[in-house]
């Protein structure tokens, strides 16, 4: 058989599956439980896509809650996830429902007996807001919190009695600096009016310190101006100057001038504002040092954050220290792809203009003590991607021997006084404690706004999440909470920023790193102990052991508690980046369904890659632990408001299907009444907009039977991948690969990531596989990510797999980052595993010394389980590989927007494959031949196409080939064409056009500007030579944005994306047949010409949208239209 006799039939088997084919007789079974071809066709609620169902500021009524949910049934959505929010959305109803009141919880309960009705799950958010599990109910005590400290200098020789200097007891991010919440102003909230107080002690201690401080120097800006130089080198963040920002070819910079030459080994910048959660830094700051003020020799880059950032380095003697404050590109996370002519955001257009005229400094210091690099990120008090990436510098920097380190705690009376007879020398006394950060759940209403609760405490955790479940209890019914009504809980992905204490740390400490970290915490103010090394060794454990009480205390205890009141557990953790300490799929193992997130990206452009890396670790979590549904918040955009439809979203959500994601949750579906008009409330600049008042609303079902048949084949058995992939110990996927997507993973392999607890726990040796608790089964672990440095408990571990029969492909750790570890027993193992050589014999199993998994387990004898041949250089098909009970299945996604020709490639024998089309629910079979272990398929892909091929059928021969041939064009259905527009949107009635063109083309303003649903009429002869029974498609050219046909009254079938192609073969007549085609574009024209003067407004939003200059979208039925037929034999 040639290949050009297979790529045709292949062309036919994808032609077919553009239909909705008749079943066999066979597929529907009168057995109870209906066949896969059936269910394929029509899904259950188990695989309808989810949404979110946010609640505004109060602006809810019941008439809206019912028509909401009848929308959702008729379109085919299986659940809704509710949230209630404020985001600055004005009170547009009679009467706002204010949370938790009787009249919000009656509405409520409408919902949830609505919900149940309906046959619709109904879940709820985790908090008011959306992150993460905060409330008014939070008392101080469980609040967030973080440690502060106090120095006090003291010479030796001699009794001190006194008051040690006061524990700064602000509530705020970090020692004094005062409270502010960008995210909360992002809503027009800043917190709390009056600002919860909570602190104490933690210890105190005395550390020898050698070191002469530094004189005051003068300080000045660029234009030689002095400058306050006490108020930006004292100890109190509160105060400061402003520095005007100057531009990109001269920043702003300032000079500090101590008039002799000095010897300098560390740097504390802080300017505030220059950073912020998922926007990152403004500035790049640079330092440099010189003797004369001619000669300029650097020192080093001190990185912008939220709180202080200090750097240390080798001593640099010089008079003069510069820092210059140059501005960074803008990195705001998914903000980079507005739609064409919003009008943007008053807060986005202040940050356009660089956030004012002025730096706010409030820190510039220089100092002779060596100290822990960047201690403020490795003490947890701000946030690195990945704190491997952060290298030892000057490791020869003097530090305090851990036995000088002289514990005062008992020393010191309630009030802060201290009894001591001081060793000689100088010593510095460090009294740690700590206060509230003041982070509050955001954006929820003000009445629903209270402390983020402790993540690190269960007990405080467990309190408030009874509490919380115990309101919508109340409020729903027992007898709809738990198995009917309200049947699960959700947790979005966490945003309160860096936390690093809880009060029984040191107890935690102590139980999951095995030492005492008493001695060790003034590393935490900066100050080396021992040596630079294992300073941060210990800084590392300190954040492991946060990391680990962020996953048990807080996601394992919701859902404990969700658990024990009937509720499943939807659950996502960092979404982008590294927003909160934790390893994000320890934080989801305790889930029911692990979720993670995608935004939207332009058609033919890249992702955010810390959505992948999201996506593939709650998948991972799912197919290790056993869930087998994975969910995602699902094509969340951002100002591009009502500018999206099922043809721009198609590549969004074939990504996450095949980065395995089987229950989509559609980001936002929010409940606007009637009485905020039409297209009506929105989550603020953040989309989708995908409710009853879409313009193409009514024509959602198509897009939506097309995400559930992908989500029931996805569902369908369980994942089979061949690598284990542990990506290290450090950072979490999101960080790790939060710049850039993974490279070292394979391709031709499907893989799962491995986190330490899924290795520790998880995962056990059978034959020469490793087999999860769950069921996944891998025939080798790769070592990737962080995993160049591995503490010695997981190595410890990695020998025993291997020993038992486990294949490791990857090198050899270089350290442990943990100071708990056995230097001598750890390279003892490392010598064990990796003897040198490029594979060791370990027991019954081996290590491969290899960075190149691919060609690892070729050498091993594991063939690809999916290639292909053909296409170009670029061409970028993954795949998604399911083991079913009867056979196997794959999900192929073709990422480009051109089409594909090629011959994939399955490690699959003895079976007939069959193409399953998710936007039809035809199953056709397809040509294949089987050869050296493998079976051949010819395929051609669509552009930005995906396609099912499914192996369930015995082969009855070793290859089979199927006849094709492609349509051609009979007839073109050109004239005039009559169109119905929906009413009150502005258009008349009816028009008559006599040729397809446009809407947005059209002279009249009501046409021009038309949003919503128009009509599209004719009447058109049965094609020359055709007869009935014989195969005819309606191909309409293009279409913006929906399209639904119907011949003689009859539903042929819908078009959302080319080919604009549907069969209606069982619709038409010989002789002459009404044609109607429906068809739904955006609301852009129509908010666009509500911007124009003097135009009477047919629209009502939350907040401005469309300049009058913005370029109008393309509208309606533009052709040409053809009709389709198989050539003559």
């Amino acid at each position: 058989m040639s290949i050009k006799g297979l790529k045709a039939a292949a062309g036919l088997a994808l032609t077919c599956a553009a239909s909705i084919a008749l079943l066999p007789a066979s597929a529907f079974s009168s057995a109870a439980t209906p066949t896969l071809e059936v269910q394929f066709l029509n899904p259950p609620k188990s695989a309808r896509p989810r949404v979110w169902w946010h609640w505004l500021n109060g602006n809810v009524t019941k008439a809206g809650i019912a028509q909401d949910l009848d929308w959702m049934e008729r379109v085919g959505i299986g659940g809704l996830q509710n949230f209630d929010v404020d985001l600055n959305t004005p009170v547009l109803v009679k009467n706002r429902l204010v949370y938790m009141t009787p009249e919000w919880k009656d509405a409520f309960r409408f919902a949830a007996s609505e919900a149940e009705r309906r046959g619709l799950e109904l879940a709820i958010a985790a908090s008011p807001g959306w992150s993460e599990t905060g409330g008014p109910w939070v008392a101080p005590k469980d609040g967030l919190k973080k440690l502060v400290w106090s120095e006090t200098l003291v010479a030796g020789g001699k009794r001190f009695t006194g008051k040690l200097s006061a524990l700064p007891g602000t509530t705020g991010a970090y020692q004094d600096l005062p409270f502010f919440d960008p995210l909360a102003a992002l809503s027009g909230d800043a917190g709390h009016k009056a600002l919860p107080q909570y602190s104490s002690e933690v210890a105190v201690f005395a550390i020898p310190t050698n070191v002469a401080a530094l004189p005051q120097p003068m300080i000045r800006d660029r234009e030689g101006k002095s400058l306050d130089a006490a108020a930006l080198t004292d100890a109190s963040l509160a105060s400061g100057i402003d520095l005007p920002r100057g531009s990109a070819e001269a920043p702003a910079s300032l000079v500090a001038d101590y008039g002799k030459l000095v010897t300098v080994r560390s740097a504390t910048l802080f300017v505030r504002g220059a950073s912020a959660m998922f926007f990152g830094a403004t500035l790049v700051p640079q330092l440099e040092a010189s003797a004369d003020g001619k000669s300029w020799t650097a020192v080093g880059t001190i990185p912008a954050a939220q709180v202080p950032t200090t750097i240390s380095f080798a001593p640099v003697t010089a008079r003069l220290f510069r820092v210059t404050l140059n501005p960074a590109p803008a990195a705001g996370a998914n903000m980079g792809n507005p739609a064409p002519g919003i009008e943007p955001p008053m807060f986005f257009a202040a940050m356009a203009a660089g956030g004012g005229k002025n730096h706010r400094l409030a820190q510039f210091s220089l100092s002779g003590d060596a100290m822990v690099d960047r201690f403020e990120a490795k003490a947890g008090f701000a946030l690195e991607h990945n704190y491997f990436d952060l290298k030892l510098t000057d490791n020869a920097a003097p530090a305090v021997p851990l036995g000088q380190v002289v514990n005062l705690t008992d020393r010191v009376k309630p009030d802060g006084t201290l009894d001591w007879t001081v060793p000689k020398g100088n010593w510095k006394i460090v009294r740690i404690g700590y206060s509230l950060l003041g982070t509050t759940n955001h954006p929820a209403p003000a009445e629903a706004t209270g402390l983020e609760v402790d993540k690190f405490d269960g007990d405080a955790v467990e309190g408030y999440i009874n509490h919380y479940i115990g309101m919508y209890r109340d409020a729903a019914g027992s007898d709809l909470f738990g198995t009917r009504g309200v049947q699960a809980i959700l947790t979005d992905s966490i945003e309160v920023g860096a936390a690093n204490w809880t009060p029984r740390m040191i107890a935690q400490f102590k139980r999951l790193r095995g030492y005492d970290p008493t001695p060790w915490l003034p590393a935490l103010t900066g100050v080396l102990v021992g040596s630079r090394e294992q300073s941060d060794k210990f800084l590392y454990d300190y954040r492991r052991t946060l990391a680990d009480l962020m996953a048990s205390e807080h996601y394992g205890t919701v859902a404990r508690i969700a658990h024990d009141n009937g509720l499943k557990v939807y659950g996502e953790a960092l979404e982008d980046h590294r927003p909160s300490l934790g390893d994000d799929m320890e934080m989801r193992r305790y889930t029911d369904v692990p979720m993670a997130a995608l935004w939207t990206f332009p058609q033919g452009g890249k992702p955010n890659p810390s959505y992948l890396a999201d996506m593939k670790g709650a998948a991972s979590v799912a197919h290790v632990y056993g869930q087998n549904l994975v969910a995602a918040e699902s094509m969340t955009s951002a100002l591009s408001y009502w500018a999206d439809s099922p043809r721009t979203l198609k590549h969004a959500i074939d990504l996450e299907f095949v980065t395995g994601v089987n229950r989509p949750v559609i980001h936002t579906s929010v409940h606007s009444p009637d009485e905020a008009g039409q297209p009506g409330l929105s989550l603020m600049i953040f989309g989708q907009y995908f409710n009853r008042h879409e313009a193409w609303a009514e024509l959602a079902k198509p897009w939506v039977d097309y995400i559930s048949r992908n989500s029931f084949m996805l569902q369908q058995g369980r994942n089979f991948a061949d690598v284990a992939y542990f990506y290290g110990e450090e950072a979490p996927l999101t960080g790790l690969y939060g710049d850039h997507p993974i490279t070292d993973a394979p391709s031709m392999h499907a893989y799962d990531f491995v986190n330490p607890g899924a290795l520790m726990d998880a995962l056990h040796n059978e034959g020469d596989e490793l087999v999860s608790s769950g069921g996944a089964r891998y025939r080798v672990l790769y070592l990737g990510g962080s995993s160049d440095r591995m503490t010695l408990p997981v190595l410890k571990r990695l020998a025993s797999l291997v020993e038992g029969g486990a294949t490791v492909v990857g090198m050899a750790p270089t350290s442990s980052p943990s100071l708990a570890d056995d230097p001598a027993e750890y390279a003892t193992l490392i010598n064990k595993l990796w003897p040198g050589g490029a594979v060791a014999t370990v027991g019954k199993g081996r290590v491969v010394a290899s960075t190149d998994i691919e060609s690892a387990l070729a050498a091993i004898g594991v063939a690809p389980d999916f290639r292909f041949t053909g296409g170009s250089a670029d061409t970028a098909l993954p795949f998604v590989h399911r083991r079913l009970g009867d056979g196997d299945s794959y999900f192929i996604v073709n990422r480009l927007g051109r089409a594909e020709s090629i011959e994939a490639h399955f490690r699959v024998t003895g079976k007939a494959p069959e193409l399953w089309d998710a936007e039809t629910g035809s199953t056709t079979p397809l040509s294949f031949r089987i050869e050296n272990g493998e079976t051949v398929v010819p395929l051609e892909l669509k552009a930005e196409g995906s396609v099912h091929v499914v192996f369930r059928t015995a082969a009855s021969a070793p290859s089979m080939l199927i006849p094709a041939s492609v349509p051609r064009p009979l007839a073109t259905l050109g004239g005039t064409w009559n169109v119905a527009f929906q009413s009150e949107r502005g258009a008349p009635a009816t028009i008559t056009l006599a040729a397809l063109a446009p809407l947005n083309e059209q002279a009249d303003p009501g046409v021009k500007y038309f949003s919503g649903i128009a009509s599209y009429s004719k009447a058109f002869a049965s094609p020359k030579g055709w007869k009935a029974g014989q195969r005819l498609w309606l191909d309409l050219g293009e279409v913006r944005e929906v399209a639904e046909v119907r011949v003689n009254g009859k539903l042929a079938g819908y078009a959302w994306h080319a080919p604009y192609r549907v069969e209606i073969s069982g619709a038409v007549k010989p002789g002459q047949n009404k044609l109607e085609v429906r068809v739904g574009n955006l609301w852009v024209n129509r908010l666009i010409g509500d911007a124009q003067p003097g135009t009477t407004k047919r629209t009502n939003t939350a907040l401005p949208t469309y300049r009058p200059d913005a370029p109008l979208q393309k509208s309606g039925l533009i052709g040409p239209v053809v009709l389709l037929g198989m050539p003559k034999k």
